[in-house]
């Protein structure tokens, strides 16, 4: 029966969905951000790298695009992003549309590497032709493991020749939820904490895999980094994830440098 229902039932769903959970999220995050005290820091340092290099990709955790989505259009960055394809993906690309993203869909379902590389053509050409483009990439998605950095967002950055900033925005006041990548839920009345670090200049192609790879443990470093210190700041305890991240990215960069 479930079988026979699915096809009747599933659209009207997805429509509703897109009708309206991206207004009640954007209602929900509105409310967090005028009752939370916003602690900018440097973050807005990045104006000056963006207009300094016509552009840059930041890297950012999964776990952070409830607040990302939000809040850093809200300080001025009108970012661009990468969205599944799916019915979960037409709900995030709504809501992202509403805060003032340009979506570019692609990422995981059937057939998942060939689209990701075509969308991924589109995302770069893009930056290649228009300027001050920012793209806000996360780096651990969209199925983990958490933590752990992929090469895409480094890629375009790369092919584009603009810098990596790597940011991190953190309430102290939150819900994780138990998903993989442990999905923060920001409550009103608490402080929002942005950082950024960077820029980083990708190495070029013939730098070699060894170079390549030195670069992409590095930013991860510099973000799990990011992520400890925003526990440490609001004296939350840090994720034994976080810990176990932080241990394997030293490990391989300690292997990386006895092959060198």
């Amino acid at each position: 029966m479930r079988h026979v229902l699915r096809p009747y039932l599933s659209r009207p769903l997805v429509w509703l969905g897109v009708h309206t959970v991206p207004r009640l999220y954007v209602l929900y995050m509105a409310l967090v951000w005028r009752t939370s005290r916003i602690d900018v820091n440097d973050f807005l340092r990045g104006h000056q790298i963006i207009e300094a290099h016509r552009g840059a990709v930041s890297l950012v955790l999964h776990q952070d695009v409830l607040l990302m989505g939000y809040g850093i259009p809200k300080l001025g960055f009108p970012l661009h992003t990468l969205a599944s394809v799916g019915d979960a993906g037409e709900i995030i690309t709504r809501a992202l549309e509403l805060c003032g993203f340009t979506v570019f869909r692609g990422g995981t379902a059937s057939r998942a590497s060939r689209r990701r590389l075509g969308v991924m053509r589109s995302m770069i050409r893009h930056m290649r032709e228009n300027d001050r483009v920012v793209y806000g990439i996360t780096v651990d998605g969209s199925k983990g493991p958490i933590y752990q950095m992929k090469e895409g967002g480094i890629a375009i950055a790369r092919s584009c020749r603009v810098p990596v900033v790597v940011a991190r925005i953190w309430s102290s006041r939150c819900l994780q939820l138990r998903t993989w990548d442990r999905t923060a839920i920001p409550l009103p009345f608490g402080r929002i904490d942005v950082r950024l670090s960077g820029p980083f200049f990708p190495p070029d192609d013939a730098a070699g895999e060894i170079e390549a790879e030195r670069f992409r443990l590095d930013c991860e470093r510099k973000l799990i980094e990011l992520a400890a210190a925003s526990h440490d700041r609001f004296g939350q305890a840090r994720p034994a994830e976080l810990a176990a991240a932080g241990e394997r990215n030293a490990a391989a960069r300690a292997a990386l440098g006895a092959a060198r």
